[in-house]
């Protein structure tokens, strides 16, 4: 314990190990000495933690928008992939398509067949969709109108023949279905782009 020097005054005592008590009344680790902080509105100590969950939500978010691009930049390369493979799925369909009535049932026929088959399932699985058209409604968001065609009846801008399929990948269009549209009692001809 350190003991006060006479010569020296009461402020220039050197601190003993109760300096705390003496000074401010109060003993280290005594639950009634320990102040509480009010939460909610009435904080008064300017709110240490909201810059933290303010950080935090920024960092949730930024987490969330980079998966979003991410996830979009995986469809967009999957998009221009499969864009490519288009043209090969019509060639199938075309060979299959001018296959002789005799030779439908030769082997190599039906393993051209089951090949298409598992490309289109493949490509299924990635999110492609065939939009259907023949007899539906003309969309022009969906369709690509290259011909019209009179007719009598009623059916006035309907799909009347499917040219090209048309395909939609995880809900955007992807290639317009090129058709065939029924136009009023004109004879109709070929749409200028």
């Amino acid at each position: 314990m350190y003991r006060r020097n006479r010569g020296w005054s009461e402020e220039n005592q050197p601190l003993g190990p109760g300096w705390l008590e003496d000074a401010f009344g109060l003993r280290p680790n005594r639950a009634e000495n320990r102040e509480t902080k009010p939460s909610g509105p009435e904080r008064t100590d300017g709110g240490e933690e909201e810059p933290l969950h303010r950080l935090q939500a920024d960092f949730i978010n930024y987490k969330r928008r980079v998966e979003r691009e991410r996830e979009e930049q995986t469809r967009s390369a999957n998009s221009a992939l499969i864009l490519k493979l288009l043209p090969v799925l019509d060639d199938f369909a075309r060979a299959l398509g001018t296959v002789p009535q005799g030779m439908a049932d030769a082997d190599w026929v039906r393993g051209v067949a089951l090949i298409k088959r598992k490309l289109v399932a493949t490509l299924e699985e990635e999110g492609l969709k065939r939009i259907d058209a023949e007899g539906k409604d003309f969309d022009p968001w969906e369709h690509e109108a290259v011909f019209c065609e009179g007719s009598s009846d009623h059916d006035e801008d309907k799909v009347r023949a499917v040219l090209r399929d048309g395909y939609k990948f995880h809900d955007r269009v992807i290639r317009p279905a090129q058709v065939v549209v029924s136009k009023g009692s004109e004879p109709g001809g070929p749409i200028a782009s």
